[in-house]
């Protein structure tokens, strides 16, 4: 039988047309082998990043869909949303509480992980400043059929809902922690977040860095959104965790195959002087600006499967155990 072949994607006139002469992976840092600050490149405000018109693209583009536009609206209503003003009286606790008690209040407000550890400087982005140390990272699951509808509408307005719901997070925790008398910023997950969120997460246990370039989850697999805020509360630093992916991966090409640009790696890249997966801007961008979003390397992603993960874990686990 002939092997189907997949048909290639060719992005439009228009939206080459506003393409930057600079590359997004020159940005990104890809082939850098020193660890430097990361610099806006999608997602900040447009004038931050020559990729600035093809953000306005993406939105002049969205289609015009009731629920899609809904979701929008209800998740920017919750990103603009004010978190109360800190509280004059500081409460004493020990970090070990703290934490504890961090965590409780972001999984009652809807997160299925939440880690802490210590900002590191090549997280920010070099046109922010942050001024507190410590960073909260949570995630918040994607329902895993919507999901699989990637690259259609469904999928993108389950991206855009859960997104809100990792800003509520964070503001519910930032707010606990301002009554409490300490200091706290919420970022949330989109839209101008001044640090990156997925090497805290991955510092903070929150999973491990999958071939598609997004965090794989113990539990979740790779239906997480993240959001994270920084703090000054004294908190205890979370370990990474490693159950397998790494290895897992890179023998692996369910999300290789899928992606219709071709933007996923096989190998690993340096990128800022850190080898890791990475997946190619300059490809993966054009098809995602004129689908409304992607998510179709998630949606093939074995790890992002109900159920599958314990399973996955515990055949990695076997077989490393039987050399």
């Amino acid at each position: 039988m002939k092997k189907k072949t997949r048909e290639k994607f060719v992005p439009s006139d228009a939206q080459m047309a506003l393409m930057p002469d600079v590359s997004g992976n020159d940005i990104n840092g890809l082939g850098e082998t020193t660890i430097r600050r990361p610099s806006p490149i999608y997602w900040q405000t447009p004038e931050l990043t020559p990729f600035g018109p093809l953000m306005k693209f993406f939105e002049d583009n969205a289609p015009p869909d009731e629920q899609l536009y809904k979701t929008q609206m209800d998740t920017n209503k919750i990103r603009e949303t004010k978190v109360m003003p800190k509280s004059s009286v500081r409460i004493d606790n020990f970090a070990s509480e703290w934490s504890k008690l961090v965590k409780k209040v972001g999984t009652d407000a809807g997160a299925v992980a939440v880690g802490i550890t210590k900002m590191r400087p090549e997280w920010v982005i070099d046109t922010f400043e942050v001024p507190y140390e410590n960073v909260i990272t949570v995630g918040v699951a994607m329902d895993f059929e919507n999901l699989k509808t990637a690259p259609n509408v469904p999928s993108a307005i389950e991206v855009i809902k859960q997104y809100g719901r990792a800003h509520f997070v964070t503001h519910e925790i930032a707010n606990w922690i301002h009554g409490n008398g300490w200091n706290a910023i919420s970022y949330g997950g989109s839209n101008n977040v001044p640090i990156l969120l997925i090497p805290p997460a991955l510092e903070s246990g929150l999973g491990e860095l999958g071939k598609h370039g997004s965090l794989i989850n113990r539990e979740n697999g790779s239906v997480l959104r993240l959001g994270g805020l920084i703090t000054d509360m004294p908190l205890n630093y979370d370990s990474v965790d490693e159950f397998g992916v790494d290895d897992f991966c890179l023998n692996c090409k369910a999300c290789q195959n899928a992606c219709p640009p071709e933007a996923i790696h096989s190998d690993k890249k340096m990128v800022r002087g850190v080898e890791k997966w990475y997946v190619d801007f300059d490809k993966c961008l054009p098809f995602f600006n004129e689908n409304t979003g992607c998510g179709i390397c998630l949606a093939v992603c074995p790890w992002s499967r109900p159920g599958v993960p314990a399973n996955l874990i515990a055949k990695l686990a076997k077989k490393k155990s039987t050399g």
